[in-house]
C-alpha cells in the first residue's frame, strides 16, 4: 500500500512543480523548516533523511535549517508563516487540514477512519485531491504524509464496549468535533489542557484520556492509568507542508529535488514510525498497563449518529467517501 501512497504524492507534487514558475538560480538557498515537536521524537529521523537527500541532490545548493520545539511558534503560527513565505516547510498534525479545509477533512475526526491506510487512501482519492487543491490555493503544498500513531483510550477500569464508557469523565482536547464524537460513545468528554492531564487523572478530575502510545509513554500516564484500550479511533498523521512561495522561487531542477526528497523522506518516516509505534505500545505493557482489544466496530457504530451531525458542515459527498472506508 505504501508504494501506492508515495506514487500518488509524487504525482501530486509533480503537478504543482509543473505549474510553479521557476526563479533565477541562487548560489545557496536557505530552506527554513519549522517544527512544533521536540527531539528525539520519531519524526526527526525522517526530517534528517530529508535533509540528507535534498542537500546531497542539490550539491549543497540547498541548506536546511530546522527550528524545532515551537521556536518559531505553534502549529497555527507555522501554517500562517507558510502561507506568506516566512518559512519554507513545516511538519504539521491534524491542525493543517482542519484549519484550512475542515469541510473536506473528515480524517481529523475520531471514529471515521479505521486505519492509517484508510487515511492514505482518502488522500489519494478524488476527494483527497480536492482537499490538496484547496490547501494549495491557500499557498501550501502537501507533499507527503506519514503516520503519527493511532490514538487509543486509557482508563482505570476495563473497557471493551461503549456500555463500559457510560458516564466516564474522559479528557479530550478542546476540539468540538472530538467532544461530539466521544459523547456518542456514552463518555462525558471533559476538555483539560495537556499540561494538566497527569494531575487530573491522579486526582480523579477525569477518569481516562486518549492519545497515541508515544504521548502516553512520554507523559508517564502508565503511573496513573491501568488499562490501554486499543480503540484506534483516530489514525493521526504528520503532513509535510511546503510554502508555494518558496517553491515558486526555485529553479525547476531544485523544485523537483525538494518535492521528490520530501515524498521519499515521508515514505521512509512512515515505515520507521510504524515500527516505533508498535514498540511504544508494547513498552506500556511492560510498564504495567494491561492491553485490551475492544469491540472497535461497536465504538464506531455508537459514534456514527454524532458523525452524521458533524457531516452537515462537510461538502457534498465527503461523508459517503469517508464511510466507504468502514465497509
Amino acid at each position: 500500500m505504501k508504494h501506492i501512497i508515495t506514487r500518488g504524492l509524487v504525482l501530486g507534487c509533480a503537478a504543482v512543480a509543473a505549474m510553479a514558475l521557476g526563479g533565477p538560480a541562487q548560489a545557496e538557498v536557505k530552506l527554513s523548516f519549522a517544527m512544533h515537536s521536540t527531539p528525539p521524537a520519531p519524526e526527526f529521523g525522517a526530517v534528517d533523511r530529508f535533509i540528507s537527500l535534498v542537500e546531497n541532490r542539490s550539491g549543497g545548493e540547498i541548506k536546511v535549517e530546522v527550528f524545532h520545539s515551537a521556536s518559531l511558534g505553534g502549529e497555527r503560527d507555522n501554517i500562517e508563516q507558510l502561507i506568506v513565505g516566512e518559512v519554507a516547510m513545516t511538519l504539521n498534525g491534524e491542525v493543517l487540514p482542519s484549519m484550512i479545509a475542515s469541510d473536506l477533512a473528515p480524517t481529523v475526526v475520531p471514529f471515521v477512519f479505521p486505519s492509517p491506510e484508510a487515511v492514505f487512501n482518502y488522500w489519494d482519492s478524488p476527494m483527497g485531491q480536492k482537499l490538496r487543491d484547496t490547501i494549495s490555493k491557500r499557498g501550501i503544498t502537501v507533499a507527503g504524509l506519514m503516520r503519527r500513531g493511532n490514538r487509543n483510550l486509557t482508563a482505570n477500569k476495563p473497557v471493551k464496549t461503549p456500555a463500559d464508557m457510560e458516564g466516564m469523565k474522559l479528557r479530550v482536547p478542546e476540539i468540538p468535533s472530538w467532544v461530539a464524537a466521544w459523547s456518542g460513545t456514552g463518555a462525558n468528554p471533559t476538555p483539560v489542557s495537556w499540561s494538566e492531564v497527569f494531575s487530573a487523572l491522579q486526582t480523579g478530575v477525569v477518569d481516562g484520556q486518549e492519545n497515541p502510545c508515544f504521548a502516553i509513554r512520554s507523559a508517564k500516564l502508565y503511573e496513573v492509568q491501568d488499562y490501554l484500550i486499543m480503540t484506534q479511533h483516530l489514525p493521526a498523521m504528520w503532513y509535510w507542508a511546503i510554502s508555494n512561495k518558496f517553491l515558486e522561487n526555485l529553479t525547476p531542477e531544485l523544485r523537483d529535488i525538494v518535492l521528490r526528497s520530501t515524498a521519499e523522506a515521508a515514505a521512509y518516516g512512515d515505515g520507521v514510525s510504524q515500527e516505533k509505534i508498535i514498540a511504544a505500545c508494547k513498552d506500556l505493557e511492560s510498564k504495567g498497563m494491561t492491553i485490551i482489544e475492544p469491540d472497535k466496530q461497536a465504538f464506531f457504530a455508537a459514534a456514527a449518529p454524532k458523525i452524521k451531525e458533524l457531516a452537515k458542515d462537510w461538502q457534498p459527498g465527503v461523508l459517503d467517501a469517508a464511510m466507504s472506508y468502514q465497509k
